[in-house]
């Protein structure tokens, strides 16, 4: 994958082996209906058979959910499509707290250069933020992706710390689980 090179050989370059760097597979269209589904307001459906009536009849709610979202700074937009921040992403695990914050920093001053401008920052090491996720942290970086093709698109890079990502990958199964809207889809 494209964005997966492109951060793997900028992140070599300048942390060589010291940040470990992990692909992720592109985000299923099943699991992107479900964070839509969760954007929508309660009974407005997903299906877009008039994208104009549809618009019309979740922009009132979206308003709504938009004014109480937990994020302050996070505003939903029309098509709800464009609240999907990671269709796209990877992971890259530093050696603890300093040599994530030393990532955060080269990504948000070097990243444009590699065609991985920062468009937002998520903190879940935040204490606000841990309740949310059960107490996981890591740092969630949103980039606008400029490929091949003149494609701009946002992709996600996680930054984690190693104790941390060993534990998250042994917690996968209960985080499907958890946040599966039927057994069906687990």
């Amino acid at each position: 994958d494209e964005f997966q090179l492109r951060v793997q050989k900028a992140v070599e370059r300048r942390f060589g082996e010291r940040v470990a760097f992990h692909s992720a597979p592109v985000k299923t269209k099943g699991r992107m209906r479900e964070k839509l589904q969760s954007y929508a307001a309660p009974g407005a459906g997903t299906s877009s058979d008039d994208a104009a009536s549809h618009t019309s009849r979740l922009a009132p709610d979206l308003e709504e959910a938009a004014s109480q979202t937990s994020e302050p700074t996070h505003r939903l937009q029309l098509p709800l499509a464009a609240n999907i921040l990671d269709p796209i992403r990877t992971t890259l695990v530093c050696d603890g707290a300093g040599e994530i914050m030393e990532v955060l920093q080269w990504l948000v001053e070097h990243g444009t250069a590699e065609g991985l401008a920062v468009v937002r920052v998520k903190n879940k090491f935040a204490e606000a933020c841990a309740d949310e996720h059960d107490g996981y942290r890591d740092m969630m970086v949103s980039v606008l992706y400029a490929g091949s093709y003149d494609l701009r698109i946002i992709g996600e890079i996680q930054i984690h710390d190693q104790r941390l990502h060993a534990l998250k990958l042994q917690m996968h199964k209960l985080y499907k689980v958890k946040r599966a809207a039927k057994a069906t889809v687990i």
